[in-house]
């Protein structure tokens, strides 16, 4: 179980297990590396680029034609 410990790969991450939507998956993948997809995307919540309450629950936006 070495490799699950952080830094055991030498990217500073850790190896973990998700049930995820088809489409999410779909998606993911269309990106090409997974992991680095769902990385950028919570660096984005981090920096407010994506609306959220704080919890990653979206909140809608008002004007959509503003994407």
């Amino acid at each position: 179980m070495d490799n699950l410990k952080p830094a055991a790969n030498k990217k500073n991450a850790v190896r973990v297990t998700l049930t995820l939507k088809p489409k999410t998956i779909a998606l993911l993948k269309a990106q090409g590396n997974m992991s680095e997809a769902v990385d950028k995307l919570i660096e984005l919540c981090c920096l407010g680029l994506v609306q959220h309450d704080g919890s990653l629950n979206p909140i809608a936006r008002s004007d959509k034609t503003k994407l």
